[in-house]
């Protein structure tokens, strides 16, 4: 009878380690996603994980105390390792905002009922093309795949790897805010061309009035930035996203 029992209480452990996974991870956590299908998905995936790792036991603990420590700990590895991933997607985001900033859209921000934060037309663009890119590459498979090796390394209520996760999620967050530099400052950087072409060419005639021609030479200039680099921005911030689950 204790089979069984532990058998079932191993599962749990993967489901809240499946849980923190989904709620974390890119794609996985959106929030477009109604909260029935993700649980589903939670569920389906903890199962396919569990019984592809040949039904691990675990055991379970004489008081309430080990029993929502283990489960805590589940959950905050599959948290962890969800978080890796996330942020390096959210340095594009970034980008696209101070771009935004830079180009005179930041005073059109708005309320993104999606991530719950303020967000601009540009970041909503540099977020959907990179997320469009992170399912081209697979993100979530690597994810599911993490998921997987996760419970045959580190069977349920062990969890070795917490202080790895938890040391590679503060990592990709240190790599996240170096990349959204790297992103944005070639953005920055036509557009601050394009303002300087502009106090050129004031000088040579001074009768163009610069405030009506500033925020056009801004858009322009920062379009054209967009459009030639905003494929391969994507395509880097995706990369990071996948190599935060392969190198695990």
């Amino acid at each position: 009878m204790n089979f069984p029992l532990a058998t079932a209480f191993g599962f749990l452990l993967v489901l809240f380690r499946t849980a923190g996974l989904c709620v974390s991870a890119p794609i996985l956590s959106m929030k477009s996603v109604p909260m029935r299908i993700r649980v589903a998905l939670a569920v389906t995936v903890a199962w396919v994980a569990f019984s592809g790792g040949g039904f691990p036991s675990a055991a379970i603990p004489h008081s309430f105390l080990g029993l929502g420590a283990q489960v805590a700990l589940e959950t905050i590895g599959g948290l962890m390792a969800g978080l890796g991933a996330r942020v390096v997607l959210e340095a594009a985001t970034a980008a696209g905002q101070v771009a935004a900033v830079s180009m005179g859209f930041g005073y059109g921000a708005l309320l993104d009922p999606v991530n719950g934060v303020e967000s601009t037309a540009l970041g909503q663009l540099f977020n959907i093309v990179t997320l469009g890119v992170a399912v081209a590459l697979g993100v979530h498979r690597e994810a599911f795949a993490w998921l997987s090796l996760s419970v045959s390394h580190w069977p349920p209520g062990t969890m070795g790897s917490l202080p790895e996760l938890m040391q590679g999620a503060v990592v990709q967050s240190i790599y996240a805010t170096v990349l959204a530099v790297r992103l944005a400052f070639p953005l920055l950087a036509a557009i601050t061309f394009g303002h300087a072409a502009l106090g050129i060419v004031s000088r040579a005639a001074p009768q163009i009035q610069l405030s009506s021609v500033g925020f056009s030479v801004a858009i322009l200039a920062g379009g054209g930035a967009i459009y030639v680099l905003l494929p391969g921005v994507a395509h880097l911030a995706a990369e990071a996203a996948l190599q935060s689950f392969t190198r695990r």
